[in-house]
Formats: structure tokens, sequence, C-alpha cells
């Protein structure tokens, strides 16, 4: 059927046009809703209904039904479309309507593809994709087609013009050699600009990468940096119990020596009231023998003009001697400290180490799972019948980094899973390989941080301690100073402000290098980031 035909199909027969939400008569004939629904209205005086095709007449009004593929064929055929498929070139040789594949200018016919074959045989003629009027190609002046090109003018012209017109003389060449020059000089230029574009967006990944890595470096310093102020903070808090329990120490051994010589004080001043009753008991007297014997002692056998000269004596000896605070010793103290603290903040800001850490499968139980890039670990049902190696934890899914640690400052950060159990922390190379002693925190010579049913533990040596905190974040921040002998465990609390909570700090004195030891069980995973 060719679009003629197809058209006249899809056209209402009342209102000339294509359907508008196309419905059905019983009769088999469709109309547009509107127009037969105004038909019928127009009929309903007469009392008689019929269809407007076939006269086929109805005792009563009819049900409209939707045509639905009709329907769903004239809502894909838009205006557009229509006007596309009536603009469609067709073959001028073929008495069927093949679409035409190119347009000879010279002979200013359409052509399909089978008859382009022969065609081609023509050099000399220009064949253009197809075009829906060739009075589009027509010179204005001369009216032939254009089929050539000048090249000086960057004009369509047709034969007179390069023969005799204003374009004599100019280089000319034909439409399809000018199209060729064309295109190929356009795909120089996309292959240039595509070559651009690639390193445009090499540079963009770069770039891109870069500032990746400029955040996460951020990130990593402002941790380290959050860990500094918070031991700070810790060896500012321990500088005044120290100055304020020197402070206490002074005020108490001087209250000491002031109570001594109040109690004495008082015990005088009894003795003296004492002394002051018996004078006045012997002044009041009339006996005058009595008055004269009792001169001599008083009640407790001493002289009166003696008394007091050698406890007077003693007591400004005494009191010299209890002095004030030592304030010189106070600020001594205070100064000392605060030295101390400045040069722990200068080490740590010159020689705090990020070092990205690996972990050695060579150490690893046979039930862990290790990822291709040795950095996270999880619990494993499967033994991996790995090579036995007296390096390998065989009670406990243990393993130990590859990287250890024997001076300096280092700070790095974990991952851990919200489920299972898990140890993260430092040991030994000495630490035992199997028995019960083995695990990590379980002997003297390894130092971790535990969770069990969701609350921190610290675990050192056999001995463990809740920390009373649940875990509320998956990031573990852990700084490790080796000469001062310090392992401090920091939780993320609040990633996007970057808020630590300090979980735990061991001192000790480290005697052996020191490597990162894990542990999962349960199901749990830990994954070392930096």
């Amino acid at each position: 059927m060719d679009l003629s035909a197809l058209m006249h199909e899809l056209k209402c027969s009342i209102c000339l046009s294509l359907y508008s939400e196309p419905v059905l008569l019983r009769c088999g004939h469709n109309f547009c809703k509107a127009c037969i629904a105004e038909a019928l209205d127009a009929q309903e005086e007469t009392g008689v209904y019929s269809c407007p095709d076939c006269r086929m007449e109805y005792l009563e009004r009819p049900v409209l039904q939707k045509s639905r593929k009709l329907c769903n064929i004239v809502k894909h055929l838009t205006p557009t479309r229509m006007e596309q498929m009536e603009a469609k070139v067709f073959c001028t040789y073929c008495d069927s309507r093949v679409p035409a594949a190119k347009t000879c200018l010279q002979c200013e016919t359409y052509l399909c593809n089978n008859h382009l074959r022969s065609h081609k045989k023509s050099m000399d003629h220009v064949l253009v994709d197809p075009t829906t009027s060739l009075e589009n190609l027509m010179c204005p002046i001369h009216h032939k087609i254009q089929a050539y090109y000048c090249a000086e003018d960057a004009a369509n012209i047709c034969v007179s013009c390069f023969a005799f017109g204003k374009h004599r003389g100019h280089l000319v060449e034909t439409i399809g050699e000018a199209l060729e020059k064309k295109k190929k000089k356009l795909r120089v230029f996309l292959d240039t600009l595509s070559a651009k574009r690639d390193e445009t967006e090499r540079r963009v990944l770069r770039l891109q990468e870069h500032m990746d890595g400029v955040q996460e470096e951020a990130a990593s310093v402002q941790r380290r940096v959050t860990g500094l102020f918070k031991d700070i903070w810790e060896e500012l808090e321990a500088l005044e119990r120290r100055v304020v329990g020197e402070i206490s120490r002074q005020a108490t051994h001087i209250s000491l020596k002031i109570s001594d010589l109040l109690q004495e004080l008082k015990m005088r001043k009894e003795a003296q009231s004492q002394i002051i009753c018996h004078i006045e008991d012997l002044y009041n007297r009339h006996n005058s023998l009595s008055v004269l014997q009792g001169q001599a002692l008083n009640s407790s056998g001493l002289c009166y003009s003696n008394y007091g000269d050698e406890d007077d004596e003693r007591y400004e000896k005494t009191f010299s001697t209890i002095g004030d605070l030592n304030e010189g010793l106070i600020t001594e103290t205070l100064n000392t400290g605060m030295s101390d603290i400045v040069t722990i903040i200068q080490r740590n800001i010159s020689t705090l180490e990020v070092l990205p850490i690996t972990m050695d499968l060579n150490t690893a139980h046979n039930r862990l799972e290790l990822s291709s890039n040795l950095k996270t670990i999880s619990d494993s049902c499967i033994n991996h019948g790995r090579s036995g190696s007296t390096l390998r934890f065989s009670i406990y899914n243990q393993i130990l980094s590859v990287n250890s640690f024997t001076l300096g400052q280092h700070y790095w950060e974990v991952e851990t899973s919200f489920k299972g159990l898990w140890d993260i922390g430092l040991a030994y190379p000495s630490i035992k390989r199997n028995g019960k002693r083995s695990g990590i925190g379980d002997n003297a010579k390894s130092w971790c941080l535990r969770r069990y049913t969701n609350k921190y533990m610290w675990a050192h040596n056999s001995n463990a301690q809740s920390l009373l905190f649940d875990q509320c974040s998956q990031i573990i921040g852990i700084y490790l100073d080796y000469e001062a002998g310090r392992l401090s465990f920091y939780e993320l609390c609040d990633p996007d402000r970057r808020i630590y909570r300090h979980l735990h700090t061991f001192t000790a004195t480290f005697v052996e290098p020191l490597h990162v030891a894990c542990y999962v069980g349960d199901g749990a995973w830990v994954r070392v980031l930096l």
C-alpha cells in the first residue's frame, strides 16, 4: 500500500481529516468520536440511527467502542512524521515507490541502490544525497543545476557560472570533489579535536586524582592534628595535676607545722590563764603572811619572773621555719612541664609519619580471607590451606603487618565492621603463633582495642577492661609514639566535622619492632585505610 492509500484509510469519512479518538460501530466502520457523536445527535430527532457510510440502521443509539489499534496507529503517525513520509524521495526509474539513495545533478534524476550501481560508471556525474526538490539546487541566474563549487567565492555554481559568468577563471571543482575535500578537512579537524578532547579528559582525570589526593592528604593531616591536640590536652591535664599536686603538698606541709604550733600556743595560753588566776587569788588575800609565802612559786612550781622566756624563743624559732608557699618551685614545675609539651609538639609536627600499611600473608591464619591489595581481612569458614610456616598463626584468626615501627610517631586508620568480634593493635614479632596465650592482647607482647558485644575493650597481657563505649563508627584512628611509649586509639564520631573521640591510651616501654596486628571472628572484617 502506497502512502496516499494509507492516508486515505486513516481519514474520517465525516471530517475527511486524520482520525481523532477513533471509535468503532457494530457495522465495522470507524469515525472520529466527536464526528459520529454529532451525527448521532442530529439523527436523534428522527428516532432512527444509521451508519454514515453503509447506512446500516440501529433501533437504539449505537454504543461507541474505542478502536484501540487504530488509536495506536494514529498516535504514532504525527504530522511531522506524515510530512517526512510525504517528503520522501523515490527512484525515478522504478515503477514502484522505491526510496532513492542518491541524486545525480547532471541527469537531474533520483537513483535507488540498484540503478546507482550502473550509473556510477559515468565518472563525470556528480552524485549527492537525495533532496526533496531539485529546485533548491537550481542556479537563480542560469536556471541550471549547481553541480560545481567555486573555492574562491565559497559558493555553489552551475556550469554557465564558471564558463562565462562572474566565476570565470576561478578555481572550480565538482560538488562531489569539493564535498570529499571538505569531509577530509572535517575528518582531520574532527580527529585533531577528538585528540585534544581526549587529552583534556586525561588532564581532567589527572586534576581530579590530584584533587582527591589533596583531599585525602588534608583529611589525613587533619586527623593527625586532631590526635595531636588531644594528646596536648592530655599532657596539659597531666601537668595541671602535677602543679596542683605540688601546691597542695606545700600547703599541707605548712598547715601541719602551723597546726602543731597552734596546739602548743593553746596549751601555753591555758597555763598562762591558770597562773593569772593564781596571782589574782594571792593579790586579793588579806593575810599578809600567805601573800608573802606565795610570791616565790606559782602552782606549777615556776618562778613568775622567769616564766615564758624560753617558750617565746622556741616559738620565734619554730615560726621562722614555717615559711610561705614555694612559688619558685611551683613555677619551675610549670615551666618544665610546658617546655616538655612544646618539645613533644615540635617533634610530633616534624616527625609524624603516615606509612602505607599492608598485611603479611605469611602470618595469616588459614581461615582468614585476605584481599588482593593485602589491606582487608575478613573471617572465613574456608580453610585456605596455605603452606605451613613458623610465622603463621595456627589458633586464632590473626595476622601481622609487613610494616614494622622502631622509632618516631605514626598515625593510621582502619575501617571495621559493625558485626562480629575484632581486635586491632600492635604486637612484637616475637609473639607466639600458637597456644592459648597467642591471642592479641592475651600476652605481654601485644596491645589492642577489642570489639566485644558492641562495646569497646582494651586488652594487654591477659588483662582486659571494658571502656563503656558503644561502637558508633566504623573508623578507628591509631597513633603511636614509639620513643614516648604511647599507643592511643580514637573513634571518628563525626565524619563531616572530623571529630574524634579518645578511647584509650597504653603507656609502655617498647623494646622490639611493632607490627600492626588484627583479629577477626564471627563474620567480622577489618580494612586498613592508610
